[in-house]
């Protein structure tokens, strides 16, 4: 199963877990400005030298936030991205935020 696939059939758990990691915002959510139907599910890119390659190995949830099965597409390559690890529907899914 794609990345992509796996996260919509969970995504009120992702979501869930992204207000618990505080990539969203809790308050907004209660506010009604923010809502699971936000999250973006899109093809993401991962860098090869000068190159962005799209890859369905990762998906877009939010600004800034991609996630993926394989650690290597979520690497922060700069030093300047947070890495982080989540367990879904007890599956490991690794994540890179690189606008927080």
């Amino acid at each position: 199963m794609k990345v992509i696939e796996f996260l919509k059939e969970s995504k009120e758990e992702l979501f869930n877990k992204l207000i618990e990691l505080e990539f969203i915002d809790s308050d907004e959510v209660e506010d009604g400005d923010i809502d699971i139907n936000d999250l973006m599910f899109v093809v993401g890119c991962y860098e090869k030298g000068d190159d962005l390659i799209e890859s369905e190995e990762i998906c877009g949830v939010l600004e800034g936030v991609d996630l993926s099965f394989k650690r290597k597409f979520v690497r922060d390559i700069y030093g300047d991205g947070f890495e982080f690890e989540l367990k879904i529907n007890n599956k490991r899914i690794y994540g890179l935020s690189y606008s927080f």
